[in-house]
């Protein structure tokens, strides 16, 4: 699986930080000088994917400084807080001159004053040595209150559009991506100022289709799922180890019995040699015969051993890795699903004369008359034909139906 694009490209030095020059002014300052300062921490806010984290790396790097970084979402325990930041806050660095500790997210903490991690990062904050630098979305959350108290506020500006497209073509260029400009502005006006998502966004597109369109933009606003799915597959059959076969799911909102068809259309697209297919799909069985165990019994304790089943199992049934590019396919039914859909949205736009006609809302129209001319069409085409005369489709309108309904 390629390397994260955000990872790949992130600033490494802080000319390469996009227009957030006040902001990196006053981290610098704050850590040169940071034994003088009167704020023990500093707390950088803005919205998502402008920079505060890579920032901190970049200057980090042009300082010749390490990074301690805790995400503060994932570590809610306080003895835990403490354990892994206690040693960092009072030790030196041996190769570098200094050290940054990072605590990212500060605001995506749930149940944290209950259990005590709030005292914990104010107590790590008060012995510290080295800069603490905390990053949020949201400063003004009403938990932060305490660690508003002890930092300096930095605020990170949101990224115009101009500036999130300056962002973009250097990726373009280096990865050589045809992607048409209205696609571009289309693309990061998705991002509503978050450069990161429109870097994701930008992976996504150019992993499925060697040009990117206007019409690819469109249709990653409603295939969000798919896409996730998408990169989840590539991540498990790609894997080498049960770990890494089964992380990709962690935070994937699926199903594992929603996920498993997806595994199954793509075992055969996936291996080649027949032994790893059926390798695969005997563990990929197996774990479904697990979880169907675990359904009618409720036990959902043991949920993550059938799930670790159905995804290591199917990853580590091949003899060797396939270092191949492999287009996923979605499963064949819901295919058929969203292209009932998109049929039935265009028939749809087609009968707007149809609702004067019959006095009946958009969803009426749809649930009655275009449901039971689609049935007809595809059981008996000449009545079919003849219903949708009477429903004042033209011959072109009809043609053009009856075209969309073969490719079901």
């Amino acid at each position: 699986m390629d390397v994260p694009w955000i990872k790949r490209y992130s600033p490494k030095h802080i000319n390469e930080i996009i227009n957030q020059s006040e902001a990196i002014g006053k981290i610098k300052d704050f850590i040169e000088n940071y034994s003088n300062s009167n704020k023990r921490a500093l707390l950088l806010y803005g919205p998502p994917g402008v920079g505060k984290t890579s920032s901190v790396y970049a200057i980090a790097n042009d300082l010749n400084y390490e990074v301690i970084e805790l995400n503060a979402s994932d570590e809610r325990n306080a003895g835990i807080i403490y354990k892994r930041l206690s040693e960092s806050v009072k030790g030196k660095p041996f190769l570098k001159k200094g050290r940054i500790i990072l605590i990212d997210e500060i605001d995506g903490i749930s149940g944290f004053q209950d259990k005590g991690g709030i005292l914990a990062i104010l107590k790590i904050c008060k012995e510290s040595i080295w800069p603490v630098i905390f990053t949020a979305n949201d400063a003004w959350d009403q938990r932060l209150r305490s660690i508003r108290e002890i930092s300096e506020l930095v605020e990170f500006k949101k990224l115009s559009n101009t500036e999130i497209i300056r962002g973009l073509r250097r990726i373009i260029a280096s990865e050589k991506i045809n992607i048409d400009e209205n696609a571009l502005k289309l693309l990061v006006e998705r991002s509503q100022g978050d450069l990161r998502s429109a870097i994701n966004d930008l992976q996504t597109l150019s992993s499925m289709n060697k040009k990117i369109s206007s019409e690819d933009i469109e249709a990653l606003g409603y295939r969000e799922r798919e896409t996730n799915i998408f990169r989840a597959l590539g991540q498990m059959f790609k894997a080498s180890t049960i770990f890494s076969a089964t992380m990709p799911f962690v935070d994937l909102d699926m199903d594992p019995k929603d996920i498993e068809p997806w595994i199954e259309e793509n075992i055969p697209n996936e291996y080649d040699n027949i032994k790893d297919i059926y390798n695969a799909y005997d563990w990929l069985s197996i774990g479904t015969l697990f979880y169907n165990r675990i359904f009618e019994r409720q036990y959902w304790e043991l949920l993550k051993y059938a799930t670790t089943i159905m995804y290591a199992g199917v990853a580590l049934a091949k003899e060797k890795r396939y270092n191949k590019f492999t287009r996923y396919r979605m499963p064949n039914y819901i295919r058929k699903l969203s292209q009932n859909k998109e049929i039935r949205s265009k028939i749809l736009e087609l009968s707007k004369n149809l609702k004067k006609k019959v006095h009946s809302s958009n969803k009426r129209i749809r649930d009655i008359y275009i449901n039971t001319l689609i049935n007809l069409l595809e059981k008996d085409p000449e009545i079919g034909e003849e219903y949708a005369k009477k429903l004042g489709f033209e011959d072109s309108e009809i043609s053009y139906i009856k075209q969309s309904i073969k490719k079901l």
